[in-house]
C-alpha cells in the first residue's frame, strides 16, 4: 500500500513553476504561457492514468499532445486552465483519500450524486469538478458519499 505522502499536483503539472499555495496572478501567468505536454505527462504518471483517461479529463486529443510535444509548443489557455483545475482537485482528492490509489478508486466507482456514474465521467467539465470538490468537502465534515 502506498504511504500517505501529500503530493502537490499543481507543482507536478506546472513542472515546479507554481504550487498549491501560489497566488492567483501566478496561476494566470502560467496558464497564459501554457502548460507543457511534459507537465501533463508527469501528472498522468503520478496519477497512474493512461493516455485515454488523461485526454478525456483535459479535454484534448492524443494527436494534439503529440503535435505540441513534437513542436515543443505549450498547450492552449483552455487546456492549461483545465489541467491546473484538475491538478488542484487531485491534490484535494488524494489529500482526503490518503493516496492516489484510493482517490482513483473513488473516481471510478459509480455514485448516486453523479447519476450512478463514476465521478471521473464528469471531471472534464468545470461544473463536474465543482461537484466533486463539494462532495469531498462534505466527506471531510462527516457527510457520506
Amino acid at each position: 500500500m502506498e504511504s500517505q505522502v501529500k503530493i502537490d499536483f499543481v507543482s507536478v503539472i506546472t513542472e515546479g513553476a507554481i504550487n498549491q499555495m501560489s497566488s492567483p496572478v501566478d496561476e494566470i501567468t502560467v496558464t497564459q504561457k501554457g502548460i507543457t505536454v511534459d507537465g501533463l505527462q508527469d501528472f498522468g504518471k503520478a496519477m497512474h492514468w493512461d493516455t485515454t483517461m488523461a485526454t478525456q479529463v483535459f479535454r484534448t486529443t492524443k494527436r494534439t499532445l503529440e503535435r505540441h510535444a513534437k513542436e515543443h509548443k505549450p498547450l492552449s489557455l483552455n487546456i492549461s486552465e483545465n489541467a491546473l483545475d484538475v491538478a488542484r482537485l487531485a491534490t484535494l482528492g488524494t489529500g482526503y483519500f490518503g493516496n492516489v490509489e484510493r482517490w482513483n478508486k473513488w473516481l471510478t466507482t459509480p455514485h448516486v450524486q453523479f447519476g450512478n456514474e463514476p465521478p471521473q465521467s464528469v471531471m472534464y467539465t468545470l461544473r463536474g469538478r465543482e461537484m466533486i470538490k463539494r462532495i469531498i468537502r462534505g466527506l471531510e465534515y462527516g457527510f457520506t458519499a
